[in-house]
């Protein structure tokens, strides 16, 4: 295997790893918060996770066959039939732990980390290869981890009062 394969293979690894952490972590953090928005906010992020994972293991699944990569588009549109467990058989796979008395801020501010390391990790892959497909995939992957950390970080701004939300205007547009 060259050696170029072997490190997309490492890099898909790690990136299947985080995002079984995020989607665990989401699903924790949602027990955890009592807001009705922060609540959904953490399921639609659990959802969201596990569509990553279902493309990042389809990729894997392909390189490991001795394929090449998939775009995006034929990712999105194949992996829901994906027999996602076996990818897992033997892989150990640590968990983002919260203190049993986290507060929805430290949840919030947990969450926000993951998302910054998240985004980090696949900017770096995307930088690191010379696949176009696999730089699709990655580049997308950042965005949507970029997407997650707005949304985390307009709901910690809100409950702390310390900017702008989304759901609240600071001032009109409208002429009078």
């Amino acid at each position: 295997m060259e050696d170029g394969k072997r490190n997309h293979l490492e890099i898909l690894r790690n990136a299947i790893s985080m995002e079984i952490e995020g989607k665990e972590f989401f699903e924790e953090a949602s027990g955890k918060v009592k807001h009705k928005r922060a609540k959904d906010t953490f399921i639609s992020l659990v959802k969201q996770e596990q569509r990553h994972f279902d493309i990042l293991s389809a990729e894997l699944s392909r390189l490991s066959d001795g394929k090449g990569w998939a775009s995006l588009a034929e990712m999105k549109d194949t992996t829901s039939a994906y027999d996602r467990k076996s990818v897992f058989k033997d892989k150990d796979i640590k968990r983002i732990r919260l203190s049993p008395d986290a507060g929805e801020l430290e949840v919030l501010k947990v969450g926000i980390e993951v998302e910054k390391k998240s985004i980090e990790y696949y900017r770096d892959a995307a930088n690191q290869t010379t696949d176009q497909n696999a730089r699709g995939i990655f580049t997308w992957l950042v965005g949507e981890e970029a997407g997650h950390l707005t949304i985390l970080s307009a709901e910690y701004e809100n409950r702390t009062g310390s900017g702008f939300y989304y759901d609240n205007m600071e001032f009109s547009l409208e002429v009078m």
